[in-house]
C-alpha cells in the first residue's frame, strides 16, 4: 500500500532535509575559509540546537501517531473480542500504522464467524441435551424404582419423582444437598466403601438394606458405582424401592406360619403318644410333620431369595464389625478368609448386637472374630471370648430383641434369612463362642480365573542361610513365637535382570492365630511396564501401579510391620532376594530369622509328595481364596505353616533353633535331588 503523505510528515521532512544542508553548509564553508571560526561554531550550535528541536518533535509525532493509535486500535479490538457488536477497525483512522488494521481486521472478522458458529453448535448442544435430559426424565419418571445419582460428597446431583415421593417425608431433597439427609449414613458408606476395594462387584452393583434417617422407611436398595474413562470413580446410583410394607407382610406370614407349625406340631406329638397304634399313628404324624416342615422351608428359602444378598469377603466384613466395637470392646479378626453371601449392613447389626449384649453379660472385654466354611454350602461366623457360658434361654431372648435401624426387624429374623438362627454354643479353655450360620458365597470368587502353574523354585542357599541367626527367639515354642507371613508379585522372576515388586502382603501370626485383619497389602509402583505374561498371573497392570508409591516408600515400611517377627514364605528364598536387592539403598535390613515352607513341606511330607503351594493346600485340606495375590497367597501359607508346626511338634522339634536346624538339612538334601 503507498504511503500518504499528509499531516506533519512533508514540514518534518523538510526540517529534517534543512538541517543536513546546514550542517553540510557549515563543514565545506569551515574547509574554504570562507567563514571564521567564531561564526562556524555559531553555526554548529544552530544546527545541533535544530537536530535536538527535530528529534523532540519527531518523537511527539510518533507518540501522536503511531503509539497513541496503537492504544486506541488495542481498546477497539478488546471491545469487539467481548462481542460489542462491532466487527472491526476503521482503517482510515490507522493510516500511519497500515497494514496492522487490515491483518486486525481479518483476524476480527474470522473471530466473529467462529462465535457465530460456537453460539450455533452450543444452541444445537443445549437442544440436545434438553432432549436428552428430557428423554432422560421421562424414563427416570417412568421407572418404578426411586432412583438418586451422587458424587463422591454424597450431594445429589439428579433423582427421579419416585424418589423424591419416597423421601419427601423424611427430608426435603434438593440437587446439591447431602443424601444423609434423608437416609441413614452407615449402610451407604459401607457399600460404598466395598464397591471401591471390590472393581469386579461394582459394574453389577451390590443390593442392601437401608433405612431412612427417622426409621420411619425402610429401603430395599442398590449401589452402582460411576466411573470416568479414566477408571477413577465420580459418584454412584443408588435405586431404591420402599421395603417396608412388604417386609412387615412377609414378616408377619412368617410369623404366622411359624405359629401354626408349632401348634400342629404339639397336638401331633400328643396323638402318636396316646394312639392305640402307635406305630401306625407316629409314621402318618411323622409324615404330616415333615409336609409342614417342606412347607416352612419352602416358605424361608423364598423370603430369603427376596432378601437384598450379595457375596461378602468376611475379613473385610469382620473388620467393619470390629471398627464399630473399637471403642466398646478389643477385638481381633483371625482366621484365613472365606467367601460368605448375605446382606452385609443387616448382618453387622445382628452380630454387633450379640458382642454387645455378650460382653455385658459375662465381662468380656476382648473377642476374637473369625469365619470358615465346610464342604458343602456350609459356612459360619464365629466370635469367642474368655469368660463365661451365654445360656440359651438368654440367648433366645436377645435373638427376640428389635433392631430400630432395621425397621424393628429382630435378630432372629435378620439371621433367619441367611442360613437359620439355630446358633451354636460352644465351651472352650476359659471362655465360650457362639458360631451363626452362613451360606457359603455363590459366585465362587477365583474359580473362573485360568489355572495357572506355581512360581518355579527358587534357588539361593545363602540368602537363606543369612538368616539364622535366631538370636533370642532361638529357644521360644514355635507356638509361641510372632510370624510375619509374606508373599510378594513381581513383573518377572528375574530379579537380577531387573523385575521388581509390584505387590507386597503380609499376615502376623500370634499365638497360633492368624490376625487377617492386620494384615499388609500394598501395590507397588515398579518403575518399568509390567508384562503381559506376568499381568496374566497376578492380575495387576500398568494403571494400577501409575499411582502408587515406589518399593522405596513401600519396604521401609514393611520393615517397620515385621519387627522382630520370624519370616515365613513359600519359596523363600525369591521373596528375600527382591527384598535384599535394595536394602543398603534403602538404609533398611530384613535380618529376622526366616522359615520356609516349601523346604519344611519336603522334610514333613517326603521329596516325592508335590510342594506347590496347590499341591500342599489339596493335601491338608486348606481352601484357597483369592489364589495368586500378594495378600491370598499369604494367607493361605499362614495357614500351611500352623499345620506344619503341628507336624513338626509331633516329630519333637518344639523350638526355633531346632526347626532351623531341620531347615537346613532338608534344604540341603532337597539340593541334592534337585541336582541329581
Amino acid at each position: 500500500m503507498a504511503v500518504k503523505w499528509r499531516g506533519p510528515f512533508p514540514w518534518l521532512a523538510a526540517a529534517f532535509a534543512a538541517d543536513i544542508v546546514v550542517t553540510i553548509a557549515a563543514g565545506y564553508f569551515l574547509s574554504q575559509g570562507v567563514v571564521d571560526r567564531e561564526e562556524l561554531t555559531a553555526l554548529v550550535l544552530v544546527s545541533l540546537a535544530g537536530a535536538t528541536v527535530l528529534f523532540a518533535v519527531s518523537w511527539k509525532i510518533v507518540e501522536f501517531l503511531t503509539v497513541r493509535s496503537i492504544r486506541r486500535m488495542a481498546s477497539e479490538v478488546r471491545a469487539i473480542a467481548y462481542g460489542t457488536g462491532r466487527d472491526g477497525v476503521d482503517p482510515e483512522r490507522y493510516f500511519m500504522i497500515s497494514p496492522l488494521p487490515e491483518a486486525v481486521n481479518e483476524v476480527c472478522a474470522r473471530m466473529v464467524k467462529a462465535r457465530v458458529e460456537l453460539a450455533e453448535g452450543m444452541s444445537a448442544a443445549t437442544r440436545k441435551s434438553e432432549e436428552n435430559s428430557s428423554r432422560l426424565a421421562a424414563i427416570l419418571n417412568d421407572l418404578h424404582e426411586g432412583v438418586v445419582v451422587c458424587n463422591q460428597r454424597h450431594q445429589m446431583v439428579l433423582y427421579n419423582q419416585v424418589a423424591f415421593d419416597i423421601l419427601r417425608e423424611t427430608a426435603e431433597l434438593g440437587l446439591g444437598r447431602s443424601l444423609f439427609e434423608t437416609i441413614a449414613r452407615e449402610p451407604v458408606v459401607h457399600m460404598f466403601d466395598i464397591l471401591g476395594n471390590r472393581p469386579e462387584m461394582a459394574g453389577r452393583g451390590v443390593p442392601f438394606l437401608v433405612g431412612s434417617i427417622d426409621d420411619r422407611v425402610l429401603l430395599q436398595a442398590r449401589m452402582t458405582l460411576i466411573r470416568d474413562e479414566g477408571g477413577t470413580v465420580t459418584g454412584y446410583v443408588v435405586t431404591m424401592v420402599d421395603a417396608g410394607p412388604q417386609l412387615a407382610a412377609l414378616v408377619s406370614r412368617e410369623a404366622l406360619l411359624r405359629e401354626v407349625a408349632e401348634d400342629v406340631e404339639a397336638p401331633l406329638k400328643r396323638i402318636a403318644m396316646a394312639a392305640e397304634d402307635p406305630t401306625a399313628v407316629r409314621r402318618e404324624a411323622a409324615n404330616i410333620g415333615q409336609a409342614i416342615k417342606r412347607v416352612t422351608d419352602g416358605y424361608q428359602k423364598m423370603l430369603s431369595g427376596w432378601w437384598p444378598m450379595a457375596d461378602i469377603n468376611s475379613t473385610e466384613f469382620l473388620t467393619f464389625v470390629a471398627s464399630r466395637l473399637g471403642e466398646y470392646v478389643k477385638t481381633t479378626v483371625v482366621g484365613l478368609p472365606v467367601w460368605l453371601h448375605g446382606d452385609s449392613h443387616s448382618l453387622v447389626m445382628a452380630v454387633e448386637s450379640l458382642i454387645q449384649r455378650t460382653a455385658d453379660q459375662v465381662g468380656a472385654t476382648e473377642f476374637d472374630l473369625s469365619a470358615g466354611s465346610g464342604e458343602t454350602d456350609g459356612a459360619w461366623i464365629e466370635f469367642a471370648w474368655a469368660g463365661g457360658m451365654v445360656e440359651q434361654a438368654l440367648l433366645d431372648r436377645w435373638l427376640a430383641q428389635p433392631l430400630v435401624a432395621l425397621g424393628r426387624m429382630t435378630v432372629k429374623d435378620v439371621l433367619q434369612h441367611h442360613a437359620g438362627a439355630e446358633l451354636v454354643r460352644e465351651r472352650r479353655d476359659g471362655g465360650g463362642a457362639l458360631r451363626i450360620p452362613m451360606r457359603k458365597g455363590v459366585e465362587q470368587h477365583g474359580h473362573d480365573r485360568q489355572v495357572l502353574p506355581g512360581r518355579p523354585e527358587f534357588y539361593d542357599l545363602s540368602l537363606l542361610e543369612q538368616a539364622r541367626d535366631t538370636g533370642a527367639m532361638g529357644g521360644q515354642s514355635l507356638k509361641s513365637l510372632t510370624y510375619v507371613v509374606f508373599d510378594t508379585e513381581t513383573t518377572g522372576l528375574h530379579p537380577s535382570q531387573g523385575d521388581q515388586i509390584v505387590s507386597i502382603a503380609g499376615v502376623r501370626i500370634v499365638n497360633g492365630r492368624i490376625l487377617s485383619g492386620e494384615s499388609f497389602n500394598r501395590i507397588v509402583n515398579p518403575g518399568r511396564p509390567i508384562p503381559a505374561e506376568s499381568i496374566r498371573f497376578h492380575g495387576i497392570t500398568d494403571d494400577m501401579v501409575k499411582d502408587k508409591p515406589p518399593a522405596e516408600v513401600v519396604l521401609p515400611q514393611f520393615r517397620n510391620y515385621v519387627s522382630d517377627a520370624v519370616l515365613v514364605a513359600h519359596n523363600a528364598a525369591f521373596d528375600l532376594k527382591f527384598l535384599r536387592m535394595r536394602e543398603r539403598k534403602m538404609g533398611i535390613s530384613f535380618d529376622s530369622p526366616v522359615l520356609d515352607t516349601m523346604i519344611l513341606s519336603n522334610y514333613l511330607d517326603g521329596p516325592e509328595a508335590g510342594h506347590s503351594l496347590d499341591d500342599i493346600c489339596e493335601r491338608y485340606g486348606i481352601e484357597i481364596t483369592e489364589r495368586h495375590t500378594a495378600l491370598g497367597d499369604s494367607m493361605v501359607t499362614a495357614a500351611v505353616l500352623l499345620r506344619q508346626i503341628e507336624a513338626l511338634e509331633a516329630r519333637g522339634i518344639h523350638t526355633l533353633d531346632a526347626a532351623v536346624k531341620t531347615l537346613d538339612i532338608a534344604m540341603i538334601l532337597h539340593e541334592r535331588q534337585r541336582v541329581l
